[in-house]
Parts: structure tokens; C-alpha cells; sequence
């Protein structure tokens, strides 16, 4: 059975300059548009942030520059190192905020973190745990800049991470005022980055979300992106499971635990639910 004819993969339908651009104005009526005063974003090296740090900047200088007697809008890269982290993030997300020409704050986060561990020991024992904290965290600290300067909190998340596993935390790197890349596995994520000129070694960085040492995504997962991309297209072109192995030759335990994944994460991309009950005005 043929791989490519049995299961679909998304592509850009008119190439990736089209789709920057696209995704150029969905980014200017959610900061401009909102009122605000441009964009604040986590920048750790990685593919996705850097991506997202590149089509942002390029959205801005196109708005600035179309419009010099508004508010000009910028962008505001945060680098938050915790001692989970390869010394090797915050170097690179310096380099893409001096690549792009961007204000870059580094502020490190073990500090806080510690301050919870200590306060709260029993429900912080684990890497896994401590890892979420530290998303946790990052979130706050880019919150609290968002809020201080009216900008908008730019997410990094791509549909394979998001959509396809829910490989993220939900109060941590998925709260954000919005997700450019959402729609994006990470595929396609890289040929747009090298499209929007993003250094090769970038490109090809090894997806790791800095959680505890020396974390790794397909370390954790045990599978790859693009195997999970391939996986939950099978499953959302209706086939079974058994039908996904015919075509892949992926280990059954791989294609289960991305539809264990895609399923038990449902609620972190759902609104949180409202109570419902019979109301009426008098």
C-alpha cells in the first residue's frame, strides 16, 4: 500500500509566500487591530518561536512602515532560562532576537521555581511536574510583560504539538492571546521558516521544550512529529488503526498512543465549560 496515496498530508496551496503573508494579516488584526501596542513572545532558539518571531517582525516593519503616524509596533523577544535548560537556548534565542533586530530580555526563572518547590513540596516531586511549573511560569513572566506594555502574547504552538498530541501545558505555553502556527504541522512549519530565511541550523534544531535536563520531544514521546502528523491524518481520513500500520509500517504501540494522546487532551483546547441551566428574564 502506498503511504503518500493512502494518507493525505496538508500542503500550501499557493507556496509559502502566500501563506507568510496570510498569516502576516491575521497577525496585524489580532495587535493592531485589538488596540495593541505590538507583540511579546518566548524566544528559546527553537523552530517554532523562531518562526513565529520572524513572520511577526515582518508583519510589524510592513505595518510601521505603511503607517508612520500611528503607533508603531514592536516586538518584545523574553528569554527565561531555568537549569533545565541547554545553556544553548538562551544563546540562540539571543541570536534570533539580534538577528531580527528585536529588544531581548533575559530573565531567568530557577529562582521562582525554587520558591515554589520549597513552598510546595509535595505536589512538585516529579521532572514532570517541575517541568510544567517552569511553563507555568514563563507564562506568568511573559504575562505580566504583556499586560505592563499592552501586547499581545504571541503563541508558538504548531497542530502536530497542539492539535495532533496536546504536547503542551495548558497553563503554560498554551495560554496565549493567539497561535499563528496552529494550523501548521511541523513540516510545514520548517519550509515556511526556511522560506522566511530563518538560519539552517534553526531549521533543523531538535525539538525540545527545555522541561528537564536534557528533554528532548521525540525522547519523550518516543516517535517523531512527522510520524505523528501521519498518524491522526489517517485517523481524521476515517481509517483504523490496523489500516494506518498497512500503510505506514509504524509500530501499533506508535499509532495508539497518538490516538490515546489526541483524545485524552481534548480539554486543553476546548474553552472551559460553562454550567447550563433553565434560566428566564421577568
Amino acid at each position: 500500500m502506498n503511504l503518500e496515496k493512502t494518507i493525505k498530508k496538508a500542503e500550501f496551496k499557493y507556496g509559502p509566500a502566500q501563506a507568510a503573508a496570510e498569516l502576516a494579516d491575521q497577525i496585524l488584526n489580532w495587535t493592531a487591530g485589538t488596540g495593541a501596542n505590538g507583540g511579546v513572545i518566548g524566544l528559546s532558539g527553537g523552530i517554532d518561536s523562531t518562526t513565529v518571531a520572524y513572520l511577526t517582525k515582518s508583519a510589524f516593519d510592513k505595518y510601521n512602515k505603511e503607517n508612520p503616524g500611528k503607533t508603531q509596533l514592536k516586538l518584545l523577544g523574553l528569554i527565561l532560562p531555568s537549569k533545565a535548560n541547554n545553556p544553548k537556548d538562551e544563546k540562540e534565542g539571543l541570536r534570533v532576537a539580534k538577528l531580527l533586530g528585536i529588544e531581548a530580555k533575559v530573565i531567568p526563572i530557577q529562582p521562582m521555581a525554587e520558591a515554589y518547590i520549597k513552598e510546595l513540596p509535595e505536589a512538585l516531586q516529579r521532572d514532570f511536574d517541575i517541568g510544567n511549573l517552569y511553563s507555568e511560569i514563563r507564562a506568568t513572566v511573559i504575562s505580566r510583560y504583556s499586560a505592563a506594555n499592552n501586547l499581545r502574547i504571541m503563541g508558538t504552538g504548531n497542530r502536530d504539538e497542539d492539535y495532533v498530541l496536546g504536547y503542551f501545558t495548558k497553563r503554560g505555553d498554551g495560554a496565549v492571546d493567539n497561535n499563528i502556527l496552529g494550523n501548521l504541522p511541523k513540516r510545514l512549519v520548517r519550509e515556511l521558516a526556511t522560506y522566511l530565511g530563518v538560519p539552517d541550523d534553526l531549521v533543523k534544531r531538535t525539538p525540545a521544550a527545555g522541561l528537564w535536563a536534557g528533554q528532548t520531544d521525540e525522547g519523550e514521546l518516543g516517535y517523531n512529529y512527522n510520524q505523528a502528523e501521519i498518524i491522526q491524518n489517517g485517523y481524521d481520513q476515517g481509517l483504523t488503526k490496523e489500516e494506518i500500520q498497512k500503510a505506514t509500517g509504524y509500530n501499533l504501540k506508535i499509532i495508539q498512543d497518538v490516538d490515546f494522546r489526541h483524545k485524552t487532551t481534548e480539554h486543553k483546547r476546548q474553552l472551559p465549560p460553562v454550567g447550563k441551566i433553565t434560566l428566564e428574564y421577568r
